[in-house]
């Protein structure tokens, strides 16, 4: 597999083939830019990506990757013209938006592995999959088919999926907040939980509003973390502390750095 692109759990956080991750966390986390943020390291060494962004149009994906891919909020078209090349045999998008049938989607991604050689597949999101949110036996099945798929064609398969609402966001979700079946968490390899520290933005706002400068050790918390919640078989569960960089759509292993070109 190849490491998750914070040198600070490079070591302990890896993405292996033939197993599945599920992606959750509450809405407006940034699960999705993070993931993708992933899956640009992947690329970076040489791993093929199918997305199946289920949610968004392919040009609003491809200018948030191109943003992330370049670490620039504008990059120039130069930049952007050097990094779609480098998309060419790297990075292949399912274009459907709306409710994929899933017996669609693995015919896609059969082909994607068989004639591209495609390595690490995005499902984003599950409630996008033409499941309904109380068919627990439909959700079932499907994750059991995307943790069949993984294995069987040694890729990694990504599964976004969402968490239940809660009355309070301060509420830190774990994989039994997983939206729907139980099953979706307990067939998965590994289970991400992204926390957004909505605490330390509101006290900024509310600095910027009095015109006060944010203390110190506000500005040391991290903005979000990546929960790494379960794993079958990594050695590493726990939290890895990131800091967003807004320009680049990147996470950071501290404020301090900068963000990172991807394009090779």
């Amino acid at each position: 597999g190849f490491p998750a692109p914070w040198g600070k759990y490079a070591d302990v956080l890896r993405f292996r083939p033939a197993e599945l991750s599920i992606w959750s966390g509450f809405n407006g986390t940034g699960k999705t830019t993070l993931l993708n943020q992933v899956i640009l390291a992947g690329m970076s060494l040489g791993e093929r990506a199918c997305i199946a962004s289920l949610e968004i149009k392919p040009r609003k994906l491809l200018r948030r990757l191109t943003r992330q891919a370049f670490g620039l909020r504008m990059p120039s078209v130069a930049d952007i013209e050097r990094t779609h090349d480098w998309y060419d045999d790297l990075l292949w998008i399912f274009e459907l938006v709306g409710s994929a049938k899933s017996e669609r989607l693995f015919e896609v991604f059969e082909y994607a592995r068989q004639r591209y050689g495609v390595t690490q597949f995005v499902i984003d999101s599950l409630m996008r999959c033409g499941i309904d949110e109380d068919d627990y036996s439909g959700q079932k099945r499907f994750t059991d088919r995307a943790a069949e798929f993984a294995t069987s064609h040694e890729v990694h398969v990504h599964l976004v999926a969402h968490s239940r609402k809660r009355d309070s966001d301060s509420h830190e979700a774990s994989r039994l907040d997983v939206r729907g079946a139980g099953a979706i968490t307990d067939l998965a390899h590994n289970v991400f939980i992204v926390k957004r520290s909505r605490d330390k933005e509101r006290e900024i706002q509310d600095c910027e509003q009095r015109g006060e400068l944010p203390r110190a050790e506000l500005l040391a918390k991290p903005d979000a973390l990546l929960v790494c919640d379960k794993t079958r078989e990594g050695e590493w569960t726990g939290r890895a502390s990131l800091w967003f960089h807004l320009d680049s759509l990147q996470y950071l292993d501290d404020r301090y750095e900068h963000p990172r070109i991807f394009v090779t």
